[in-house]
């Protein structure tokens, strides 16, 4: 009898250890298996006599990378992590109060640790930037353009009181404070932070939400308020967000919550605006990797040139419509010499302030 229980327990041992790959041999085309890592997969490698000595450690690595339902084992490990222990499967991403997330890669500028102020620009740094941007103002003015700086904050900046109470402030004059009252002082640059309008938004409209709580991103509330504060710059008068339309919308998952491999149903928030203007905005291409494309017959005839990041996505449809023409070209593919072809009217540099260290390398020279 003995013999047979011990047949049995090995019988069933044998299941639970092939069950996965076998099950995954016939479910395997209906099961999740994209690459959701910022890396790339192993490929399967081939025994060769020039890898026979690597071959076992190259084909583990392979397994690891290809093992039966790994998604769906590692999204369940995440969901675990997150909603029973309140902890982050990420390094990357810091679990905030009220569910709050925020994004902390050393790696990518940290913008917590910048929003508090650990780190500053050298004298040598400020003055490199405002060189550039000097240089580039005049360059552009010469060929009658205009030139404009927008710094889209943080939302660590703006929603810094979610942040978890480990984080202490360092210093509440950051680094973008720094750089746009050195800027202010010294050159005669166009700079535009609405640090401020977001901030007071915040104290006298409390149940708007300007970020994504599962995002890095700002909304559309809140790249309304950006495009407000552009527009004042360039001479627009666009409507204050409280007389326009706006619609509040719910959102179940943002850049940080697939950084954690979840999903959260409605856990977010964001709006639908309209009633902008009374014209008509037409959305001609909409490519988040390369270029926006708006027309707005009948609205300021000056042609926009935009040179954006991600922060622009909920920008740009609002600021559209108080242009005739506007193009919101990504900066990993902008070139000098299209600002010219476009026969642009007034250039804008958009730049998230975790990304400002792009200045010190931005310079339009013709």
């Amino acid at each position: 009898m003995s013999k047979c229980k011990s047949l049995i327990w090995v019988a069933l041992f044998l299941i639970v250890l092939v069950s996965p790959p076998f099950t995954f041999f016939f479910l395997g085309p209906y099961v999740d298996g994209a690459n959701y890592e910022n890396r790339s997969i192993e490929s399967k490698p081939v025994f060769s006599l020039s890898n026979y000595e690597s071959f076992s450690q190259e084909y583990e690595k392979y397994y690891n990378d290809h093992i039966p339902f790994r998604n769906q084992l590692i999204q369940f490990s995440s969901k675990l992590d997150f909603f029973l222990f309140r902890q982050s499967s990420n390094d990357n991403v810091d679990i905030g109060k009220e569910g709050w997330l925020f994004y902390c890669n050393d790696e990518d500028h940290n913008p917590v640790e910048q929003s508090l102020g650990y780190w500053h620009f050298t004298q040598e740094e400020l003055r490199t930037i405002a060189e550039n941007l000097v240089v580039t103002k005049e360059s552009l003015n010469k060929k009658g353009i205009e030139f404009v700086l927008f710094i889209a904050p943080n939302k660590e900046t703006i929603y810094g009181d979610y942040l978890p109470d480990y984080y202490q402030v360092r210093n509440n004059y950051t680094s973008t404070d720094q750089m746009v009252d050195y800027l202010r002082e010294n050159t005669d640059i166009r700079v535009v932070y609405p640090k401020e309008e977001l901030l007071e938004m915040r104290r006298k409209n409390p149940n708007i939400v300007l970020y994504h709580k599962l995002d890095t991103h700002w909304n559309f509330a809140g790249g309304y308020i950006g495009a407000n504060s552009l527009a004042k710059e360039l001479g627009i008068g666009m409507p204050l967000l409280s007389e326009v339309t706006i619609e509040q919308q719910f959102a179940s998952s943002g850049d940080l919550t697939n950084m954690l491999n979840i999903s959260i149903e409605n856990g977010d928030i964001d709006y639908n605006i309209t009633n902008i203007s009374a014209l008509n905005t037409e959305n001609e291409k909409w490519d988040f990797l390369t270029e926006f494309i708006y027309h707005t017959p009948g609205a300021d005839q000056r042609k926009l040139f935009v040179c954006r990041d991600s922060f622009a996505t909920s920008l740009a449809p609002a600021l559209a419509t108080q242009f005739e023409e506007s193009l919101w070209v990504h900066g990993s593919i902008f070139e000098q010499q299209r600002v010219l072809d476009y026969n642009t009217n007034i250039f804008v540099y958009e730049t998230v302030e975790r990304y400002e260290n792009s200045l010190l390398n931005f310079r339009i020279l013709y």
